[in-house]
């Protein structure tokens, strides 16, 4: 069996060249020479005897041999910094980051609250939060560029492992004064009446939409999408548009009374859950071990 020893070097400018796409993005981030990056690149793929990026004139697309190697340096940073934070921690120099991924709605508006919750009894920590779609969360969990992933899922993923999980109402999102807004609860086939503003196509929850309108066979065509739930409440604020979302999603505006929701009475829609994900074998930090800890004693 082969044994590589990979120059870390080497691996920090792959890395690099994955994250922006071309040469001359690394080596301006890295502050060095193209030259210096193509070396390591061409080093990297004849010791591996495989490509690992495929060369187009708008930039270098990883190949499946890069995804695995750049999955496995992402596990080698991940690893070395846990290393190198648990021997601060030992010499009285405990400051930790934790970095998560989460997909918009709640990461993006009530996880800066819990982070600010719990730093207030652990000052020492810190986060880095990266927002995106919710079908790319789990991915960001399994290369090890993120420590725990935030979003709603209705399946289960490889390699994920769900530590604190909570309903994920679904609710149609109106105005005060909206001519549903008399109804205690919705059904689907009642939206089609009224302009939709919905998330993008490939969101989870225009997914599970989808599948449920197939089963009463209607079609829900939205006047507005957007991947920004703020656009879609500024947009229904308007005039008799709906919006679809988790409840949790939009608490503030419901919380504001600048909005109103209903539940939408459908068991697909809700069947759904806000997930607190991390890497089924990949070990946790300290930092990142005391925030679950904290998540799971509190309420959304």
């Amino acid at each position: 069996m082969k044994r590589f020893q990979f120059d870390s070097t080497a691996l920090r400018y792959f890395l690099t060249v994955v994250d922006t796409g071309s040469v001359n993005g690394a080596a301006a981030r890295l502050n060095v020479v193209s030259s210096a990056v193509s070396r390591q690149i061409a080093g990297l793929e004849q010791r591996l005897q495989n490509q690992l990026f495929e060369r187009h004139p708008k930039g270098m697309r990883v190949t499946e041999v890069g995804r695995i190697l750049a999955d496995h340096a992402r596990r080698v940073e991940a690893d070395a910094a846990r290393t190198y934070a648990e021997i601060d921690s030992q010499n009285g120099r405990y400051i930790q980051t934790v970095k998560i991924a989460g997909a918009p709605g709640f990461a993006a508006y009530a996880l800066p609250r819990k982070f600010a919750a719990f730093q207030a009894e652990h000052p020492s920590i810190r986060f880095h939060l990266h927002i995106l779609d919710a079908g790319l969360v789990a991915e960001r969990v399994r290369s090890a560029q993120a420590d725990i992933g935030v979003t709603y899922s209705h399946a289960a993923e490889k390699d994920i492992a769900v530590i604190h999980s909570h309903p994920a109402e679904i609710v149609a999102v109106m105005r005060p004064g909206h001519p549903l807004a008399a109804c205690d609860s919705l059904h689907i086939t009642q939206l089609s009446a009224y302009p939709l503003a919905l998330p993008d196509s490939g969101s989870a929850l225009r997914q599970v939409l989808e599948m449920a309108c197939s089963l009463y066979n209607i079609t829900l065509s939205p006047a507005f999408t957007s991947n920004l739930p703020d656009a879609a409440y500024h947009y229904v604020l308007m005039g008799d548009a709906i919006t679809l979302c988790a409840r949790l999603t939009a608490a503030d505006q419901l919380e504001a009374g600048r909005l109103i929701c209903r539940p939408i009475n459908d068991a697909l829609l809700n069947a759904g859950q806000l997930q607190f994900q991390t890497h089924a074998s990949r070990p946790l930090s300290d930092a990142a071990h005391r925030f679950l800890r904290f998540i799971r004693s509190d309420t959304p």
